[in-house]
């Protein structure tokens, strides 16, 4: 009998120091997005599983450092929410906990639920650091009614684009990519090249990712069709997305999530009178057409100074189940009007509240959609090469070719600097 007693005796110490230590997670997500995340885990997963888990909030802007402050100091998160390319950049470093050697099976199981095009970013030299919290897609929205009125069909092409665009021009509409030069710089517009670039067969980098891919003829291709949106087909550089889209004089809009969220919700006028498509595509040689498009999000990180790594594991898996996620999708815009979360699940987009063609839509992007790969080089840097090389040609008139070219050799040092900086990084992988 005394025997039995001291062995639970111990067991609940054992149990209780298990637990001793909640799961923490960092969150620059909305204040209202993570009340949502920590109520759904209190109610299900820590009154399943018995761990708690806590989700605070971190500033977004600056996330990066102070995660690299944090791992620094070793003073961690078991969990960080951060940018697409910030797992990677964290695990090259020795911060981040490489999840496929960590958890085997576990993890490529995980895995296998996800775009592959979208987990691209988390991989380097065999390694595989992240797992995403979200995606950020961009297919085309276009004005049904508009495009009725003048005879014309969604264009399935560029090609087909450009025979749309003169006469929509005549008549003072147009069209406009996700985000381009609005903010009067195009600090967001290696999103909308990117779209181009790959569906040419190009890339950031080269297949090894030591060097830049921006010097290959498929992106050179991809680079000059992007520029002459502007220079040869009249697009606009900057644009009132929301109401040029509700007037219709931008009746074919490449869209954010934002901007989809916005006119479901505060455009009911225009009920039946819109729709969602994926981006005009590329012809391939053996005639299929190639839709590719950016795709992002945030993204889970494990850090190794982190003092629950199992059950933090177990958070996640859960957290990214199929079910967990089409509930999380649910509940957003139910709490939060005019949000919608677009979950990296293949299973749970199915289930997300929006308009049957207009899910349709989002899934055939989602498969089409490829995000930029990791290769040592800062996601600002490499984004401020490809930013700089738009601007030179489309708002300063450079010649598309040696602003290029250009941006290729700036990310070439660069790639050169940081393979001599994390030497020593690299050879523990």
């Amino acid at each position: 009998m005394k025997k039995g007693l001291l062995f639970i005796a111990v067991f609940l110490i054992f149990t209780s120091a298990a637990y001793a230590h909640p799961v923490t997670i960092w969150s620059p997500l909305s204040v209202e997005r993570t009340k949502i995340m920590q109520q759904i885990t209190d109610e299900q997963f820590t009154a399943r599983t018995g761990i708690e888990v806590k989700i605070y909030t971190i500033p977004s802007v600056g996330k990066e450092s102070k995660y690299l402050l944090a791992a620094a100091s070793g003073d961690t998160p078991d969990i960080g929410i951060t940018g697409s390319l910030g797992p990677a950049d964290l695990g090259i470093r020795g911060a981040a906990i490489d999840l496929k050697e960590r958890f085997g099976e576990e993890y490529l199981e995980i895995k296998r639920e996800m775009y592959p095009g979208l987990m691209r970013s988390f991989d380097y030299n065999g390694t595989d650091f992240g797992l995403p919290v979200d995606i950020a897609l961009y297919p085309l929205g276009y004005r049904l009614d508009i495009l009725t009125e003048m005879g014309m069909t969604v264009p399935k092409t560029w090609d087909e684009l450009y025979q749309m665009l003169p006469k929509l021009q005549a008549n003072n509409l147009n069209f406009s990519t996700a985000f381009g030069f609005s903010d009067g710089s195009g600090t967001m517009v290696y999103a909308d090249v990117s779209m181009l670039i790959w569906q040419h067969g190009g890339d950031w980098y080269t297949e090894n990712r030591t060097r830049s891919g921006l010097d290959s003829p498929e992106a050179i291709a991809g680079f000059i069709e992007f520029c002459e949106l502007y220079t040869k087909h009249n697009v606009p550089k900057a644009v009132n997305s929301f109401m040029g889209f509700k007037t219709g004089e931008i009746p074919l809009l490449q869209l954010t999530n934002w901007w989809y969220s916005s006119f479901l919700l505060a455009t009911p006028e225009l009920h039946g009178k819109w729709g969602v498509t994926v981006v005009p595509g590329t012809i391939r040689e053996d005639g299929s057409i190639n839709h590719a498009a950016y795709i992002g999000g945030n993204t889970f990180v494990m850090f190794k100074t982190g003092k629950q790594i199992d059950n933090a594991f177990k958070w996640l898996k859960w957290w990214l189940s199929a079910e967990t996620q089409s509930e999380f999708a649910t509940v957003v815009p139910e709490k939060i009007p005019g949000s919608i979360v677009i979950p990296a699940n293949i299973h749970a987009i199915a289930n997300i509240p929006l308009p049957e063609d207009h899910l349709e839509a989002y899934m055939k992007q989602a498969q089409h959609s490829i995000a930029p790969a990791y290769a040592l080089a800062p996601e600002t840097v490499t984004h401020r090469f490809i930013n700089n090389a738009c601007a030179k040609v489309v708002l300063h008139e450079g010649d598309p070719m040696e602003a290029i070219l250009e941006a290729a050799r700036e990310m070439n040092s660069e790639l050169e600097r940081k393979q001599s900086e994390y030497a020593r990084f690299i050879s523990k992988l």
